[in-house]
């Protein structure tokens, strides 16, 4: 338990220090970003009462606003990035829609009241283990609507290992985990016992993005003697093509509570 105290207090001294980034606070990898906005937008529309944990600055939450007319009740674990993400909704002109607040998923807060949609990016990943990851994926389905959706944008260990193949095969050095990240187990999300809702899909949505940016694009780079860059042309490319492969280290979960 006290590894687990000390870890979670070093990624939390990770993010708060990441706030001051502006928009790579999240990631540096703006495409990868952009994907992952657009896979959660294809299941909102307007009206619908929304939520994020691990909002960050607030960045995805912000392009959501402005392409649907909904409320976002917004959550992150730390203070510096929420500073910066009321900061940056006040300049979107869709800041009376969104709302930041400091929480942390672990401690199970009250949220008075339940969402069309809850959705988390690359946060459960965050969490120590997979008993951890567990309490907080049923914590949030605890507050949806029935009939509601958790979005779990979150990082799968199967199809980094996939991904590591294909890398294998082109000469290029094993990709790994951050320090701070423990990837899912997508055979232990599918079997998690859920009593009040199930999993629908899961969308592999960064599929042709990680062969083009991870493999392709890093076998460029690789050639020339550089470190292959998050703006190259290559991986724009992926933004035009539809998704392929079992190697989408970033996947949609899709959960459904129970209607009725």
């Amino acid at each position: 338990m006290n590894q687990d105290k000390t870890r979670q207090d070093k990624i939390l001294e990770f993010w708060n220090q990441r706030a001051g980034f502006g928009v790579k606070a999240g990631s540096d990898d703006h495409v990868g970003k952009e994907l992952e906005v657009a896979a959660l937008s294809r299941h909102l529309r307007d009206g619908m009462a929304v939520a994020e944990f691990g909002c960050g600055n607030g960045m995805t939450a912000i392009a959501l606003a402005k392409a649907f007319d909904v409320r976002i009740v917004c959550f992150d674990f730390a203070p510096a990035m929420v500073d910066a993400a009321r900061a940056l909704a006040r300049e979107s002109g869709v800041g009376d829609r969104l709302m930041f607040g400091v929480a942390d998923v672990a401690d199970e807060p009250g949220l008075g009241g339940n969402f069309d949609v809850i959705y988390t990016q690359r946060m459960i990943i965050n969490l120590p283990n997979w008993a951890s990851q567990a309490r907080a994926i049923r914590y949030l389905l605890a507050h949806v609507k029935k009939g509601g959706h958790y979005l779990m944008c979150e990082n799968s260990a199967r199809a980094l290992a996939k991904l590591n193949e294909l890398r294998q095969c082109a000469g290029l050095h094993d990709v790994t985990a951050p320090w701070h990240n423990v990837y899912l187990d997508d055979v232990a999300v599918a079997e998690l016992d859920l009593p009040d809702a199930r999993l629908t899909e899961v969308e592999p949505f960064m599929g042709t993005y990680y062969f083009l940016s991870r493999v392709v694009n890093a076998w460029l780079a690789q050639r020339e003697g550089k470190q292959p860059a998050y703006d190259a042309p290559v991986n724009e490319l992926a933004l035009r093509l539809p998704a392929f492969g079992d190697w989408s280290q970033t996947k949609l979960w899709v959960f459904q509570r129970n209607p009725g």
